[in-house]
């Protein structure tokens, strides 16, 4: 069976259409790497415990994983929004966040907001009615009819006041305190059916066929596990304190739980599993928790809060706190007070879809994709599943309208934190293999929780179809060709590039200037004041690795200066914008990593 890799957009509801395409993938494909973001993210887990089912030695090739995940899209179509709990506190916001998203096409936001406030809140306007309608009935008792208008406006008065000043509370206090999420993800106090986060960890390893004696969800699968059937699973989060995404499983023991604060985002299980494995930071700092916890990295990282800590959206799912060590404050003494907490929320907000994952100069094997978009019949007529055939070029992006403040700031939101994706989606290489599927943003997936079954069923349909277009369609040799022509004509130029500046000294140095060397030079004469390797090594390993690409490209500027098809770029190739260069990854491997504690402190690498 061939391999695949597989990447998911984010999404919420949209994940949805996962189910399906993952099983009719996984028909064809034995998964290697699974990735996504948000509702990606959930897609991702759940395949990735599916295929570590298939890969089990005792029972080698079963399906019944895969036949599972396909039972997903009937079983969120049954009830789906008892997932989404609210706090009790934010159960008012959460109930007009609600009425909004929910409301008719035909209704506009404000018609739909006033009643959903003045139903969540309706004690407190009972209060204020209750107050106009004590001084009214005075009024009326004397004969002053001035005292009776009086109480009707002191009445709506009343209760205006005592509406805005609840909203203020719970907006401006209680969601904070809450980190800034209106639903904790696990099953609130009058509930009996399990929160998203105890649902998505259960099906884990349910899924994975990871269960005790009795056939109940304990010790959660784990990272480790995966790599053991070589499988690998990664997602995207946003530490919005540090102002950074991370790829997650995290690798680099840099950060610490609290306890009591984890068992507010994670059921009890799993935290006994972070407890189990990490080592208690002892410490006297007031100012932070005194139940931290080194969070343990690798193999022993739950394959569940690789989920959570993707798909915490603002505003809707709270955010998941750790602490680390910030070496950039200065402190006398205890160095615990450099411990600091961090926000993790979702990771669409630093890359939806995180196409790079698992990305190989030349791949073994496809990267398969699948994404989501808002559906147009203007331009999609009714095609609602699309697997594009042929180069796509980046002027071939929908121009979307800018209506009103909110349009516009959205769609600076968007652009920000969606253009590196949306480009290299359409690169040669990368856009035949992403298959899209089309949703109407007004009813389908997105924050439209109170989906109807006959809607979901609809859904995994399109998911159906969209791991059949790609079954179908997809050609791995043409697929293999596009991507290395692709990459060796950026490489033939960037490397003519690395040539012309091989033997260059500064721009504006002289050329009788000693100060002032080639790269020939730094790694055979000069002595570095950081990362001191011997000469030997400079100028024979370092310099001679620089000396073969440097020849490589004159090579190559030499051959494209000639009549003919003498380089690469010469050739019949697809036009598309790119380049070769250093990117900062948020997969944080450092080679020399140290473990942080208070004795020393800092970011040692």
């Amino acid at each position: 069976m061939l391999g695949c890799d597989l990447i998911m957009k984010g999404g919420i509801t949209s994940g949805v259409v996962y189910p399906h395409a993952i099983a009719e993938i996984a028909e064809e494909y034995r998964l290697h790497n699974l990735g996504g973001t948000s509702a990606g993210a959930i897609g991702a887990v759940m395949a990735s415990a599916a295929e570590y089912r298939r890969q089990d030695p005792d029972n080698l090739g079963t399906k019944a994983g895969f036949d599972e995940i396909r039972e997903l899209s009937r079983e969120l179509g049954q009830d789906m929004r008892s997932l989404f709990q609210a706090s009790p506190q934010l159960q008012p916001l959460f109930d007009i966040l609600m009425s909004v998203v929910e409301k008719p096409k035909s209704k506009s936001t404000i018609a739909a907001l006033l009643p959903a406030v003045l139903r969540a809140y309706k004690n407190r306007v009972a209060i204020g009615v209750g107050l106009g309608a004590a001084v009214v009935a005075a009024g009326i008792m004397r004969g002053e009819l001035w005292l009776a208008v009086l109480g009707v406006f002191l009445g709506i008065a009343a209760g205006v006041v005592l509406v805005v000043l609840a909203l203020k509370t719970a907006i401006f206090g209680d969601l904070p305190d809450h980190d800034f999420g209106l639903c904790p993800g696990l099953r609130t106090s009058g509930n009996l059916k399990p929160g998203l986060t105890d649902w998505i960890a259960d099906k884990i390893d349910s899924i994975a066929n990871n269960l005790n004696a009795a056939g109940k969800p304990e010790t959660p699968l784990t990272v480790g596990q995966l790599n053991d059937r070589d499988i690998n699973v990664a997602t995207m989060t946003t530490d919005l304190s540090s102002r950074r995404p991370y790829q997650l499983p995290l690798k680099s023991r840099h950060h610490l739980f609290s306890v009591r604060e984890m068992m507010q985002v994670l059921p009890e299980r799993v935290v006994d599993h972070l407890v189990k494995m990490g080592e208690r930071l002892e410490h006297k700092n007031p100012a932070i928790p005194d139940d931290l916890y080194h969070l343990p990295i690798g193999r022993d990282f739950p394959v569940v809060l690789v989920a959570r800590m993707s798909l915490s959206f603002p505003g809707l799912i709270r955010a998941v706190p750790l602490y680390r060590f910030d070496d950039q404050l200065k402190v006398d003494g205890d160095n615990a007070k450099k411990i600091r907490r961090c926000l993790f929320s979702d990771g669409g907000i630093s890359s939806n879809f995180p196409i790079h994952f698992f990305d190989a100069l030349l791949p073994r094997r496809p990267t398969f994709g699948i994404s989501l978009t808002s559906f147009d019949k203007a331009r999609h007529n009714c095609e609602r599943v699309h697997l594009p055939s042929g180069v796509q070029q980046s002027t071939n992006l929908p121009i979307q309208p800018i209506t009103g403040i909110l349009g516009f700031l959205g769609s600076i939101v968007n652009t920000a934190k969606d253009w590196q994706d949306s480009l290299q989606s359409l690169m040669p290489g990368y856009a035949e293999r992403i298959v899209e599927i089309r949703l109407d943003d007004s009813a389908e997936g997105g924050m439209n929780l109170d989906m109807s079954p006959e809607t979901i069923c609809c859904l995994s349909k399109y998911g159906r179809q969209a791991g059949q277009l790609l079954l179908g369609n997809f050609k791995m040799n043409e697929h293999r060709y596009l991507r290395a022509i692709s990459l060796l004509k950026t490489t033939e130029g960037d490397l003519e590039k690395f040539a012309n500046s091989y033997d260059a000294a500064p721009d504006g140095a002289e050329a009788t200037e000693p100060t002032y060397k080639t790269y020939k030079q730094i790694f055979c004469d000069y002595q570095p004041e950081a990362y001191r390797n011997t000469e030997t090594w400079r100028c024979d390993v370092l310099g001679g690795l620089a000396k073969a690409l440097a020849d490589i490209g004159t090579k190559a500027k030499n051959d494209h200066a000639k009549p003919g098809n003498k380089s690469v770029r010469k050739g019949s190739l697809p036009s598309f914008d790119a380049r070769l260069r250093l990117v900062a990854s948020a997969d944080r491997i450092p080679e020399h990593a140290q473990a942080i504690t208070p004795s020393d402190g800092g970011d040692k690498e």
